[in-house]
């Protein structure tokens, strides 16, 4: 466990939280790492609090910005999710992972934005082009959309 999310722990079971100055000792990386510490342990109401903290500290860090985003997911909080996923998205550029894509996509799926998923997912098969997963997204939200168009058979005879 991080000695942030140890100091977090002690502060919450006397009834009290760290100072934003406290938190701000620690790196972005630092928080990401105790946020995520929390998380395993079961404290979302910690790891959440300090979520904001660290995003209100570090809000262009891709650490804080792709664990908001995950902290947002898990509450279900689509819109947020959204916000932060699309910062992180442009903060990565063209080495965004394929996992931030996936992320994306779904999110955009949970606030029922087809169209805008479908040209994200356009726009992920640009950086990797026949990736399964998300050939599988491009499909199924033309399907949605009612523009689908037969998935390519794996049979390459003619």
């Amino acid at each position: 466990m991080s000695q942030l999310s140890q100091a977090l722990m002690s502060e919450a079971s006397l009834g009290r939280m760290l100072s934003e100055r406290e938190v701000s000792r620690f790196s972005a990386q630092e928080i990401r790492e105790a946020i995520a510490d929390l998380v395993v342990q079961g404290r979302m109401d910690l790891a959440s609090a300090l979520g904001d903290a660290g995003i209100s500290l570090y809000p262009d860090t891709e650490d804080m910005l792709a664990m908001a985003a995950l902290l947002a997911e898990s509450r279900q909080d689509w819109t947020v999710a959204e916000e932060m996923l699309a910062k992180l998205l442009l903060k990565q550029g063209a080495a965004a992972p394929v996992a931030s894509w996936q992320h994306y996509i779904r999110v955009l799926r949970c606030l029922c934005e087809w169209q805008s998923a479908l040209m994200i997912t356009e726009r992920a098969l640009e950086f990797y082009p026949g990736h399964a997963a998300l050939l599988s997204e491009l499909y199924s939200l033309k399907a949605q959309i009612g523009d689908a168009q037969p998935m390519p058979s794996s049979d390459t005879r003619h």
